[in-house]
């Protein structure tokens, strides 16, 4: 059966789309949802604003303190989370089929009527704050802020800050501030909302418009202005954290592709036979053949809702084996360029591809996130029943020919971040 044939779509609220999939689980239904608000709609004045107005809702509502809400949960056996991503605020929930009145009416309220108490935003800024200064000894970290702050300007949705600027700009924040972007962000206008298990479609959405409908409707931009990428120049960063016993390395550079692109696929497919999973040529030489590495590996990133994104290979090495590891690395992707990829290379990971994307929908946390996913993209359902298509009908010519058209080995930027003075 098609996903065409077995998810129930609803539109009649306007700005709100339900997707409903009954499956055979008994008693259990999963949510996931979610709504265009991420930190890069608050990126003009204050990221953290987003976020944070996303890790509050759940610390007490007009009509409920946090205790309340985690005594209702815990009664229930349900539970109820948000995330706050660049792009979209997000939430999933877990419950019984018998009690989904009531998580859903509590989901409404959390997502309409948060306190935002001065008191739990100080907690909740102290804590975070914490966790970031724990960061500035963490060396991936340091080295991929380093590295996209190298490929974008600061007003692009891929770029980073540092870690002291986050902290300032969490300092900064106060519950006023939350208020107001909630007044803004949360609302109807792109709302997404999938459930999966034991589910009536009727009756869900009977339940969910009735809880939204008067939800107001999104005030802040949904469209997303892309500034051009910084010039791909051949570059270097580096970031000493004292007393490490590894550093770590990224090296790429920006690419004008994203997912909606017709070369995307090809370029991804190529990049991950470089160096997307364990079996791919960099774990099989750099790490395993030559035992310069702990771990290393390549993808395609920041490509998605129409913004081009980057490439990037990311590897792991001891201080003394740091220049080595550059070596064995940059040697094997100018081998990549320069020979492309192969017949069984290529053949392996699409079986690879098809059969992971088969195994993500056999629960229903994974059925739920790969259709809200095709929804936030603006994809027609036939996309996930065309997808192991896609993937098997990608050529190898095509694929070496967006190598050579994308990458260029030449003016690829390096940031290193460990105990490398």
């Amino acid at each position: 059966m098609s996903f065409s044939e077995k998810v129930f779509i609803d539109k009649s609220l306007k700005g709100l789309t339900t997707f409903v999939i009954p499956t055979q689980i008994k008693d259990v239904v999963t949510i996931s949802g979610s709504l265009k608000g991420g930190e890069y709609h608050a990126k003009s004045y204050n990221s953290k604003i987003a976020s944070l107005s996303g890790s509050m809702l759940d610390k007490g509502t007009l009509n409920k303190t946090k205790h309340e809400i985690s005594e209702t949960l815990e009664s229930l056996g349900a539970d109820i989370s948000f995330v706050v991503s660049n792009h979209h605020i997000n939430f999933t929930a877990h419950c019984l089929s018998k009690d989904l009145e009531t998580v859903i009416t509590l989901l409404s309220d959390l997502l309409q009527n948060p306190s935002y108490k001065d008191e739990e935003l100080s907690v909740l800024k102290k804590r975070l704050i914490g966790n970031l200064k724990r960061s500035k000894e963490d060396t991936k970290k340091q080295a991929s802020i380093n590295f996209l702050s190298e490929l974008y300007p600061e007003n692009h949705p891929n770029a980073r800050y540092s870690i002291d600027d986050t902290i300032k700009m969490v300092e900064n924040v106060s519950s006023e501030d939350i208020k107001q972007f909630h007044q803004q962000a949360y609302g109807l206008g792109s709302f997404n909302v999938v459930a999966a298990g034991d589910v009536d479609p009727d009756k869900f959405n009977k339940l969910i418009i009735g809880e939204l409908s008067n939800m107001q409707d999104q005030g802040i931009n949904l469209k997303i202005d892309t500034p051009a990428p910084k010039e791909s120049l051949q570059n270097e960063v580096r970031f000493n954290i004292i007393d490490k016993t590894s550093c770590d390395m990224f090296i790429g550079q920006t690419v004008n592709i994203n997912e909606d692109h017709s070369e995307y696929y090809s370029l991804m497919m190529g990049i991950y036979i470089l160096g997307g999973n364990f079996s791919a040529r960099l774990m099989q030489t750099v790490r395993d053949k030559q035992g310069l590495t702990y771990g290393i590996g390549s993808g395609l990133a920041g490509c998605s809702y129409g913004v081009n994104g980057h490439w990037y290979t990311w590897g792991t090495f001891s201080p003394e084996l740091l220049d080595e590891g550059f070596k064995a690395t940059s040697d094997q992707i100018k081998s990549w360029y320069d020979n492309g990829v192969k017949a069984e290379e290529l053949s392996s990971k699409k079986t690879t591809f098809t059969g992971s994307f088969q195994v993500g929908l056999d629960t229903t946390s994974g059925l739920v996130d790969r259709v809200l996913t095709n929804a936030e993209k603006g994809r027609e359902l036939d996309f996930l029943d065309n997808y192991n298509e896609l993937i098997n009908d990608l050529d190898i010519k095509k694929i070496n020919e967006a190598i050579k058209k994308y990458i260029k080995p030449e003016n690829l930027t390096k940031s290193v971040a460990g105990s490398i003075d």
